[in-house]
């Protein structure tokens, strides 16, 4: 299982690298691609609404990643629907390590919202909990100074105009996000110094347009993803190689 999650996160990094390179040069046509689209399942929320039919509750991910180095490891790490509804990525070295840390424990959990709303909006699908902490021990992983970490989120379908909030314990923070577009509808990235309980917070009474941006959206964030998947990516490569 492990294994086949691990190819999985390098075949992203591909898709996410090609979205790059098709953002990025010149078009007048749609891209053609052998094979057809890409359904998307329906959005998995932890506490469906009065009379909505859930097929499964949303995944967990909860992995423990050895050092690579002595450094923290490279990380491209998803949850597992399809798409993805949660993903944490990373590049090696991000995060001090403390002293007889052999490993990190990566978990991504979507939990129970805070009794606070978020004042400039509604709640756009679940609430996540992104931990990453030390094994043995269990303290959570400080990040050096200046790094950061990219948290992508897909919320549900049709909701324009959202953006990833990061809830600390009292009150909620809008982050610098960037939607995916047509690359991944209904999904937002954002780069954060901090991580903890994060989720899409949408306009109130956002109109439904398929959750998509313009074309220099979608570039942005494809950079933004592609900078930290293609040290991710090739980390994992070489952990597949070694099984």
């Amino acid at each position: 299982m492990r294994g086949s999650r691990r190819a999985a996160a390098t075949l992203a990094a591909g898709a996410t690298l090609l979205a790059l390179a098709w953002g990025l040069r010149p078009h007048a046509a749609p891209p053609l691609y052998d094979g057809g689209p890409i359904i998307a399942e329906h959005y998995r929320y932890l506490h469906p609404s009065p009379g909505f039919t859930a097929t499964k509750p949303p995944s967990t991910f909860d992995m423990t990643l050895k050092l690579e180095g002595g450094q923290s490891p490279g990380m491209a790490e998803t949850t597992d629907e399809n798409p993805a509804q949660a993903q944490l990525l990373a590049a090696q070295n991000t995060f001090t390590v403390p002293a007889g840390t052999t490993a990190v424990r990566v978990t991504i959990t979507p939990v129970d919202p805070p009794a606070v709303a978020p004042p400039d909006g509604e709640l756009d699908g679940n609430v996540y909990r992104f931990s990453i902490t030390a094994v043995p021990g269990g303290a959570a992983l400080a990040f050096r100074s200046g790094q950061q970490v990219t948290v992508v989120l897909r919320g549900p379908a049709g909701v324009a105009g959202a953006a990833l909030e990061l809830w600390d314990g009292t009150k909620w923070t809008k982050l610098d996000s960037s939607p995916l577009g047509n690359t991944a509808p209904d999904s937002y990235a954002a780069n954060v110094g901090a991580i903890g309980d994060i989720a899409l917070v949408a306009p109130p009474q956002a109109a439904s347009s398929g959750g998509g941006g313009g074309s220099a959206g979608v570039i942005v964030a494809a950079v933004i993803v592609a900078v930290v998947m293609i040290g991710a990516a090739s980390v994992l490569v070489l952990r597949l190689r070694r099984r």
